[in-house]
């Protein structure tokens, strides 16, 4: 069934979509003052609904392995609650250079409320496994590894999906991939130079190797 942007957003959990929206718009923030600088379009994350392509990814597309087989699990809330436990952890310690300890005391979404640059360090202590991995939700509790993983794919994500295609398919973006559709050329085309889509881009078709056999002839291949 195709899913319409309202709909999707009515079934997201709001605490899930406004840790999302912290997370991106730290890694991708709209920064309207280098406007004067020539920048071209210079807008953020969240004002290209980055937040929603990890929100869907990690919803639809990260896979598990369960009882022996991988298996689709949706992801997004865990990932949320993994980034404010973190957050809480982070203030606990007194490693935040921006919130005191009362800032979050009582938020349903600490990581939110922190500044910017005190998600970028909740994002580090987290990949660093400086913090108790005991008092992680699961599957990531006690699970160093797919911590880490998580937040360089946190990291990554937030990037392709603001310079991808995602908000190029504008109305159409959370629908199926099959039925999504390019409205508009996306911002982050622009700001890098990409042409766009075409299909007569040249790729590589193999590679010449030149193999020696026995009597000393070469054959290229």
């Amino acid at each position: 069934m195709m899913q319409t942007p309202e709909l999707y957003a009515s079934r997201a959990d709001p605490h899930t979509v406004a840790t999302f929206r912290a997370l991106v718009d730290a890694i991708v923030p709209y920064t309207p003052e280098l406007a004067a600088y020539g920048a071209e379009q210079p807008i953020g994350a969240v004002q290209q609904h980055v937040h929603e392509y990890m929100i869907w990814s990690l919803d639809h597309t990260l896979t598990l392995v369960l009882d022996y087989y991988p298996e689709i699990v949706p992801l997004a809330a865990p990932t949320a609650g993994l980034l404010n436990a973190g957050a809480a952890q982070l203030v606990a310690s007194g490693q935040a250079k921006y919130a005191a300890q009362g800032a979050i005391a009582g938020s349903p979404v600490p990581f939110a409320a922190l500044s910017p640059a005190d998600r970028i360090r909740t994002m580090a202590i987290l990949e660093k496994l400086q913090i108790d991995l005991g008092l992680l939700p699961p599957p990531y509790r006690d699970d160093g590894g797919l911590v880490k993983f998580i937040i360089d794919y946190l990291n990554r994500g937030t990037m392709f999906g603001n310079y991808s295609e995602w908000p190029g398919y504008g109305t159409t973006r959370l629908n199926t991939p099959t039925r999504r559709r390019l409205e508009f050329f996306p911002i982050g085309w622009r700001q890098t130079g990409y042409p766009g889509v075409s299909k007569g881009y040249r790729a590589v078709r193999g590679i010449l190797m030149t193999i020696v056999r026995e009597g000393g002839k070469s054959t290229i291949v």
